[in-house]
């Protein structure tokens, strides 16, 4: 946690460092707390399994439902880093301060209203969604309590937000590795039991949730309020709805798109379930060895955005034109080149799992797909974001969801049902949905149409 003594002139310095930093040093702390975020879930997922698989069950079919709800924490933390960028990139740290503590304020609100939500719908989500009867009971009690989380949820997603667009991604990580190491050991101790404690399973594994977002939502607070200055019991007036609405505004288009392609992705599976449980093992795998892909361009489209942010602001618009591209060039070198390799060690990774020669042979072949699919990909992904991050929000999400739904869902259902090719049928459609996105999305960019809007 930084500290707060030193000088004015020292914290001073220290606040406007973020507009010198490069796109490096903004993203490799944010791939590094990513990676530690997989290696976390994994663990987790590991020690409620030893308690029992029907508890394993009912966490994870929770969490599906829980999904949403997470996406929707995520909006004002989203759009505040947006309008915090670009006060920076003006030099104006008073307005990027009171933005963080608007959007921290009104974020944990909306988490109050989220987790009332779910309370009342969860359990017919999970009657919906056929759970068995026998896990039914944990998976609706462990909704109740990450219910009352979800508060909590919300004023942290938008603090850590609001540290990136500070330029804090090292204070980021250093704080990720003290609350997932303070959760994996809550975790341990409530569902398998320690000392006086007894296994408490699901009702653990809830509590352990509850009790990591209260942590980190206290330990985030005192970091706002000592290191950047920000007021988090300030009220939000009349002027912070005008910063709420415009928050919402720069964040909901791609936070509706993170929700509308998690079930997209759901009905893929029915597709590929179809084949039998290798396809679908097959699948479940390499979208496991997928997900560090994502990170990979993830972290460097977090570190993109608050560049382009810092060059809007400070109305260097061609500055931020090539940023862009070269954030680009540069995520979809990585991804192809990592993609390879994994390919290159399909039977080793595949055998941490299952040995079944059916599943590697399937797996392979995806694996070898992946790499077609990176370069697509990545570009759609950092140009994607590269826009909303610099105002032009509603061109690129709608066209996002009309490709998907549209065309790469009805190509999907052909290449894979109809004419039989299974799980790489989907593969194949997601390698055309993902070129024709980056294309359009490149057009978009070179137009220089977002160049000519009003910084937010």
């Amino acid at each position: 946690m930084p500290h707060a003594s030193g000088s004015a002139m020292s914290v001073a310095a220290d606040r406007s460092a973020p507009r010198n930093r490069t796109l490096f040093q903004l993203s490799f702390p944010l791939f590094l707390h990513s990676v530690l975020t997989t290696g976390v879930v994994l663990i987790d997922t590991m020690i409620i399994s030893a308690h029992s698989a029907a508890a394993a069950a009912a966490v994870n079919i929770a969490n599906q439902v829980l999904l949403v709800g997470y996406e929707f924490t995520t909006l004002l933390g989203v759009g505040g880093l947006i309008l915090i960028a670009h006060s920076l990139g003006r030099g104006d740290e008073a307005t990027a301060r009171n933005v963080a503590a608007i959007a921290v304020l009104a974020n944990a609100a909306l988490g109050v209203l989220i987790g009332v939500l779910l309370a009342l719908i969860g359990p017919l989500m999970l009657r919906w969604l056929n759970t068995p009867d026998a896990i039914a009971g944990e998976a609706r009690l462990y909704i109740y309590v990450v219910a009352v989380a979800m508060a909590f949820n919300g004023f942290m997603v938008a603090a850590i937000a609001c540290l990136r667009g500070f330029g804090r991604s090292r204070t980021v990580l250093a704080l990720g590795l003290g609350a997932y190491a303070f959760y994996l050991a809550l975790e341990y101790a409530l569902i398998l039991g320690w000392g006086p404690i007894p296994a408490l399973g699901v009702l653990g594994s809830a509590l352990g949730t509850l009790l990591m977002r209260v942590a980190a939502a206290g330990a985030l607070a005192v970091v706002l309020v000592r290191a950047l200055g920000v007021n988090v019991l300030r009220r939000i007036g009349r002027d912070g709805w005008g910063v709420i609405r415009r928050a919402f505004a720069l964040a909901f288009p791609s936070v509706s798109d993170n929700i509308a392609y998690g079930l997209y992705q759901l009905i893929l599976l029915g597709f590929v379930a179809g084949f039998g449980v290798a396809s679908v093992l097959s699948r479940g795998y390499v979208m496991i060895g997928a997900a560090f892909l994502t990170l990979v361009i993830m972290a460097i489209s977090q570190g993109n955005e608050v560049l382009l942010g810092y060059h809007r602001g400070a109305g260097r618009t061609e500055d931020a034109g090539r940023q862009a591209l070269r954030s680009a060039l540069l995520a979809a070198s990585l991804a192809t080149a990592l993609a390879t390799v994994l390919y290159g060690l399909t039977e080793p990774f595949i055998g941490l799992f299952i040995d079944d020669p059916a599943v590697v042979d399937i797996s392979r072949d995806l694996l070898l797909l992946t790499i077609i699919l990176q370069p697509g990909y990545a570009v759609n992904a950092i140009l994607f974001h590269s826009l909303k991050a610099v105002g032009d929000v509603r061109w690129p999400a709608c066209v996002s969801q009309a490709i998907t739904w549209g065309l790469s869902l009805p190509l999907a259902w052909l290449f894979c049902v109809h004419l039989g090719h299974g799980a790489p049928g989907i593969w194949w459609a997601l390698i055309i949905e993902e070129t024709i996105k980056a294309l359009l999305m490149y057009m978009r960019w070179q137009s220089g149409v977002w160049s000519g809007r009003a910084v937010p």
